[in-house]
């Protein structure tokens, strides 16, 4: 207990005297320490509540995103994985393209089942909507397959390969990337110009350069999907289906027939001489022959092909006559009994035209007078 007690008595001296290194002053240093430390978490923790509290306006005043370069990152982050090059997208989008023609003929073939069904349902399916199915409707047409019945059989087993199909399809859409779904009024070049200028950020010479070698698909109905790339060795653009009626393909095709029968028609209005001075598709003055009046395109809504017709007939009662006697066609440079022959009824009751020199009509624009 003695040796305790000076032990102590030596320790208290120690912690007197100024002058020992460990007494006092280290004790000041020590406490001092301790001060500083505590103040400086204390003034975190102040500041840490302040950016908690301030946040909301902090974030107000960061600056503005211009929409159009969030819209272009997210559209970039939204594309796929780098093509090797352009043929490898485009066996990619012919795998799409062969799988949508498939389903289409496949949707038809379930609306001629569906239509089936229809008429030999023991209820009423009319408002069942054959391609979305609820499992009701479904287990319906299941109990009916297993009864024997075979057109429920086929519509099942038809739909399943359907369904099957579509989810392939979204599948490699995915794979893809972001297209740009076509509404009305779209063109395939004002699409491709903006992802060239907006997404890519090219020129308008150089959008317009590379435009130059591109090929487009036109007319464009609303529902197509366009996919453009800029790869490795250059931009390409394709069309798909999409919700659209007809594929890229038919729609083309259709297209096509449309020009060559407007190229090969012949486009006319007729009607009798006082009802074209009335509506002003003939005009005459004092000493002025008659003559064509300007007339629009959009009025000459009759036409023959001449690729396989060559008479225009026009009945009497259609134009209000009792009878008809003789044409004029306008305008005047085709000849009668040249470029074209006339033949009328036995009794007045219909005059027509027959095309003789099929190539100088072919796309013109003429009227039938009648008197």
């Amino acid at each position: 207990m003695a040796m305790t007690h000076e032990s102590d008595n030596r320790d208290l001296k120690t912690a007197k005297d100024d002058t020992n290194p460990f007494g006092r002053a280290a004790l000041r240093r020590s406490l001092k320490f301790r001060h500083w430390a505590i103040g400086i978490a204390a003034a975190a923790i102040v500041v840490l509540g302040l950016i908690l509290i301030f946040r909301p306006a902090l974030a107000e005043r960061e600056p503005a995103i211009n929409p159009l370069d969030a819209a272009k990152g997210q559209e970039q982050r939204k594309q796929p994985a780098m093509f090797k090059d352009r043929l490898a997208a485009q066996l990619q989008v012919n795998e799409i393209i062969a799988m949508e023609t498939v389903a289409r003929r496949d949707k038809q073939m379930l609306l001629e089942l569906f239509g089936k069904l229809q008429e030999t349902s023991p209820v009423d399916i009319r408002d069942w909507d054959f391609s979305n199915l609820s499992e009701g409707q479904m287990e319906t047409l299941r109990q009916r397959a297993r009864s024997g019945e075979p057109t429920s059989a086929d519509f099942l087993a038809l739909s399943s390969r359907y369904h099957s199909l579509k989810n392939r399809i979204s599948g490699l859409e995915k794979r893809l990337g972001q297209p740009r779904v076509v509404v009305s009024g779209d063109t395939h070049f004002q699409i491709v110009y903006d992802f060239l200028s907006v997404r890519t950020g090219k020129s308008a010479a150089e959008a317009q350069r590379i435009i130059q070698d591109t090929q487009f698909q036109d007319p464009l109905l609303p529902g197509f999907k366009v996919w453009n790339f800029w790869l490795p060795d250059g931009f390409c653009t394709f069309v798909t289906q999409g919700t659209a009626h007809l594929t890229p393909a038919e729609t083309a095709r259709q297209a096509k027939e449309t020009a060559l029968v407007r190229l090969n028609s012949l486009f006319y209005i007729s009607g009798s001489v006082t009802g074209l001075h009335e509506r002003k598709t003939l005009i005459s003055g004092f000493l002025k022959s008659t003559r064509l009046a300007e007339i629009s395109p959009g009025q000459f809504r009759l036409s023959i092909d001449l690729r396989s017709q060559q008479h225009i007939r026009v009945q009497a009662a259609a134009l209000q006559l009792k009878k008809v006697s003789a044409l004029t066609i306008f305008p005047r440079e085709f000849n009668a009994g040249k470029d074209y022959a006339v033949r009328l009824g036995p009794r007045g009751n219909w005059i027509q035209v027959t095309i003789l020199k099929k190539r100088i009509f072919r796309g013109r624009r003429i009227v039938i007078a009648v008197e």
